[in-house]
């Protein structure tokens, strides 16, 4: 992991809101409201048992507007499989896929990545091409545009010296953005508080593909405690310029929560199990775009008039501390 010199200032403009704490939640902090059937898509089982060493690329979506993705190998994805069988028997009404896609080596990189939905709102997909407009990196700043009509849900890495046992790491995040001043920035699914599609946050977000086993939840599922969203640190997204900062302690159980909405308290103790693997596996971290009610539905800019010119830019100074 990178060691790096940790800014305490905080700035705050009219742009972007600094808050130190979300509000407290017993919903999930990414779906939205109500039950999830999954089903898999594709012949999974074939695909299991033809190479037990394979790894996947495995992108989770359902249609209550969100979608996660993840590197597993076999038997992880054999775990998550059963995940899927057991919700879809709840018969819970909510459609989702579980998508996997064998991955060659040679074309995995750990670069830092933006996931955008796609025109259906119900899966993610990268910005991996040129002419898709994706992230640039110079240094420890990772910029990109928001796209007129796109919803962006992540920008994430899995770079191993950023990943890995982050139990000691503070995370923090000097973020920017620029463009039209009378931009304003919303999400989607009523994301914002509940009910509304403002206001547009950011926050910090990890994934940890070991991290399964709790069945906190209904219906239950061991997959929820393999995402994390930080519960308190994030930045309110209003208008097109400004600057702020977020930080996280990545070991602290009060500052995070699951894909369920479930803290890692000792009240808690299957999920608290799972928290503790999971910081110390860290697969993928970066932020994650929603609002302050579900935190991964994504954020549009809404450009005052026509196609912007410029787009709105992210900037990302993405830094970690480990005594």
């Amino acid at each position: 992991m990178q060691t790096l010199r940790r800014t305490v200032a905080i700035l705050t403009f009219p742009a972007i809101a600094w808050l130190g704490a979300a509000c407290e939640r017993d919903t999930p902090t990414e779906a939205r409201p109500g039950g999830m059937a999954l089903s898999v898509s594709g012949d999974l089982t074939d695909a299991l048992s033809t190479d037990l060493g394979q790894s996947y690329q495995v992108i989770l979506s359902c249609t209550d507007g969100h979608s996660v993705i993840l590197w597993v190998g076999s038997a992880t994805l054999t775990s998550l499989a059963a995940d899927v069988e057991a919700i879809n028997a709840s018969d819970t009404g909510v459609s989702c896929t579980l998508d996997s896609t064998a991955l060659d080596p040679s074309s995995q990189t750990a670069a830092w990545t933006v996931y955008d939905y796609n025109p259906s709102n119900n899966a993610l997909a990268p910005r991996n091409a040129p002419n898709k407009m994706p992230a640039t990196t110079t240094g420890t700043t990772t910029t990109f545009d928001f796209l007129p009509g796109k919803f962006t849900a992540l920008l994430t890495t899995t770079d191993r010296s950023l990943t890995g046992d982050l139990s000691m790491t503070t995370l923090t995040d000097q973020i920017s953005v620029s463009g039209p001043a009378t931009t304003t920035f919303m999400t989607q699914h009523g994301g914002g508080d509940c009910v509304n599609n403002f206001p547009a946050a950011v926050r910090f977000y990890f994934v940890s593909p070991s991290a399964s086993g709790s069945t906190v939840g209904t219906p239950p599922a061991g997959f929820y405690t393999q995402f994390w969203w930080s519960n308190r640190a994030h930045l309110l997204l209003t208008t097109g310029n400004g600057t702020g900062t977020i930080i996280a302690n990545v070991g602290d159980p009060s500052e995070w929560s699951d894909w369920n909405g479930q803290r890692p308290t000792p009240d808690n103790p299957e999920v608290a199990t799972a928290f503790q693997k999971a910081i110390r596996n860290v697969q993928t971290v970066g932020l994650s775009f929603g609002g302050l009610c579900f935190f991964e539905t994504g954020v549009t800019a809404m450009y005052p008039s026509g196609n912007p010119s410029p787009d709105e830019v992210f900037s990302s100074n993405f830094s970690e501390v480990t005594p």
